[in-house]
């Protein structure tokens, strides 16, 4: 090597670099004073084109922004319904062009289905005949544990869920209802849809050979014991929220107690495993329901559990028999037999989808700033004292992030399948399902996350959520997918987006996410005076969220809603420091700045532009049940405690958002 070539072509870089380095931070005019570098964002910026300006930020800064949207007659969708169409359409294209081989051989079978079902048919016609014939309660008893070995989780279903310690263990719920039921009436808490649902899901009886006196006669039992299922039914993601317990061993006798056990066993359970805790369950009333189903005696009762199951059955198994169910087609079929095992689905999803379209390192990348962000934050509060300030620290230093999809896929998990027509190979799947669901009780959640994560949820799930038991936050494909997390765009619409990362961080310091600690046990690592202080910053939140209207002349629940308001002000306050840095880094300063922090106000309130496409019935269940606020109160209820918003909308003192600023609760 010619090395005086090597060093001359050095220092030439080096003098290059200095001068470039020079041009770029101060150009000097005549008389030697810096020119301020002029710093833009010519990136596009999606958002303000709704803005009312016949409605003062300060007095509605939710309708200021997205007014237009709101008067529209025929409003474009908002984020949320892109997103929500996007994934759903690249679900469907994932189970129509993928080569995996399941799925080809799946197509195959949906195909040849839809041509001739008559294997489908007589399948369907056997197990809804086995059925027909219980008389008994021990007959009751034995066709369910046979409908639990095909897979169909009737009455009752077990859920994967990471108790305390990062164990996986298996919730017991109700709900062997169908995907629609468990949609409208569980989740959204719709029960007069029951009625409805049932009877739309017993209409292929009727093709099937069964009389409409009978039918009518399934309809009514299976409304009565959906009924009491709802009644006992708490939504898996929910079940964080609670403190689950195993139950003890009954006080009544030992026949009861066996006659339970028995019911347990057909679940794949063991009754000493049940009380030991590496199964739970969400309510007593579960436990209540189990015990009725196991005692049953009358006639009246066995009949009705007896049409249930003809329900659920039928519920599950017509989507595969075009002739009983005239809504079949081949994408509907292949989603509804994938349904069956999310894992695998979730995988496919993925790789057809391509996982350069999922920006995983760029969430990583701001995810981890911000924790740095909120440890330097909990080290210069002055309400809290060193030593809760060293546990907080603890805490978010051991927090994992999981995002998007797992480094690789667990092939264990892959379903072994070999049916002679599409209902039966859906069988299969159901089977194969509950029994990976079985073998996940009792592992560490740290060996195999995402075996639990893409059950939970799947691909096309719009969401994000923290486990307290686990000390981890979960990042969905939804929120880090076109259109809504887009490098292309305005920073400012990045780091918006980027507000639900920090709002998921802050669950786990949130009411109740502040009770367990780094490990996810619940424990009470505050110091006395340091919680007080916390709880009296809580209940500031709280009058300040009651003071808004839900509706006119209703007024917000403030504690109903405290944990996601919390994490919603914490989410703001990460994503906007994060924000901050980064502008700086790039040389904006003065109003050019401050035209960016604006744009991440406008996009946040044009984030949550839905409240339009929400009926009246889904926005009275947000202020009856949901622990979130509505739309226009996590807008409205969140800027008023940001100092930047104030200045640069102009908010003034008689303004109705105003808030004076020792008002403003402060608390990360």
């Amino acid at each position: 090597m010619n090395y005086n070539h090597y060093y001359q072509r050095l220092l030439w870089v080096a003098v290059t670099l200095l001068m470039t380095m020079t041009v770029l931070t101060s150009c000097t005019d005549d008389n030697d004073n810096p020119v301020p570098v002029v710093v833009t964002d010519d990136k596009p910026f999606p958002y303000g084109t709704d803005i009312d300006e016949t409605v003062r930020p300060s007095d509605d800064f939710y309708r200021y922004i997205n007014g237009l949207w709101l008067n529209s007659p025929n409003p474009a969708p908002s984020m949320m319904k892109q997103v929500e169409d996007q994934l759903d359409q690249l679900s469907d294209d994932a189970l129509a062009t993928s080569q995996d081989p399941l799925l080809v051989m799946l197509r195959s079978q949906a195909d040849a289905t839809l041509v001739d079902d008559s294997r489908d048919v007589a399948l369907l016609k056997e197990r809804l005949q086995m059925l027909e014939q219980i008389e008994t309660a021990d007959q009751l008893h034995a066709v369910f544990g046979t409908l639990y070995e095909l897979g169909y989780s009737p009455l009752f279903r077990l859920i994967p869920f990471v108790n305390e310690g990062k164990k996986t263990v298996l919730a017991i719920t109700t709900g062997g209802m169908p995907d629609e039921m468990l949609k409208e009436v569980f989740m959204r808490q719709k029960p007069e849809k029951i009625d409805s649902l049932v009877r739309a899901y017993c209409q292929p009886l009727t093709s099937l050979g069964y009389t409409p006196e009978r039918v009518a006669e399934i309809i009514k039992n299976a409304i009565a014991v959906e009924t009491a299922e709802q009644q006992s039914y708490r939504y898996g993601l929910e079940m964080v929220k609670h403190r689950l317990q195993a139950p003890r061993r009954s006080s009544e006798d030992d026949e009861v107690n066996q006659k339970f056990g028995a019911i347990i066993e057909m679940m794949g359970l063991t009754y000493d495993d049940f009380t030991s805790g590496r199964f739970i369950y969400s309510s007593n009333e579960i436990i209540q329901l189990i015990r009725h189903f196991a005692t049953v005696d009358d006639q009246e009762n066995i009949n009705a559990y007896r049409d249930y199951m003809i329900y659920n059955v039928v519920a599950q198994d017509a989507p595969f028999v075009p002739s009983a169910n005239a809504q079949a087609d081949r994408t509907a079929m292949l989603q509804r037999a994938l349904q069956y095992n999310r894992y695998y689905k979730y995988r496919v999803t993925v790789e057809n989808y391509g996982r350069d379209n999922i920006y995983r390192q760029e969430c990583q990348d701001i995810l981890e700033r911000m924790r740095q962000i909120f440890i330097q934050r909990i080290d210069s509060l002055d309400w809290m004292s060193d030593a809760t300030k060293a546990e907080a620290r603890k805490k978010a230093e051991a927090m994992k992030f999981y995002i998007g999809y797992p480094d690789t896929w667990n092939d264990a998990m892959t379903p072994a399948v070999s049916g002679d027509c599409l209902l039966e190979t859906a069988t299969q799947l159901r089977q194969d399902a509950l029994k990976k669901n079985l073998a996940l009780t009792s592992k560490n959640l740290d060996d195999n996350p995402w075996d639990v994560w893409a059950i939970i949820a799947q691909f096309t799930t719009d969401n994000a959520f923290y486990q307290r038991t686990a000390n981890c936050l979960v990042i969905l494909p939804a929120w880090i997918t076109r259109p809504r997390f887009d490098s292309s765009l305005s920073e400012s619409t990045y780091y918006t987006t980027s507000y639900v990362f920090a709002h998921e961080f802050f669950h786990g310091f949130d009411a109740n996410g502040s009770l367990y600690d780094a490990d996810g046990i619940k424990r009470d690592w505050w110091e006395p005076a340091d919680r007080e202080a916390f709880q009296q910053k809580q209940q500031a939140m709280i009058d300040l969220f009651s003071q808004l209207e839900d509706y006119p002349g209703v007024n917000a629940n403030g504690m109903q809603t405290l944990d996601e308001n919390m994490a919603d002000y914490g989410g703001i306050e990460l994503a906007l420091e994060c924000y901050k840095q980064r502008l700086k880094e790039q040389g904006f300063t003065g109003a050019q700045f401050d035209e960016q922090i604006k744009k991440f106000f406008i996009s946040f309130a044009a984030f949550w532009k839905m409240e339009r496409e929400l009926s009246i019935d889904e926005l009275k269940h947000y202020h009856e049940k949901d622990t979130h606020a509505l739309p226009h109160i996590r807008i409205n209820g969140q800027v008023r405690l940001q100092d930047d918003w104030y200045r640069l909308f102009d908010v003034q003192p008689t303004d109705k958002l105003y808030l004076a600023p020792e008002d403003r609760v402060k608390i990360w």
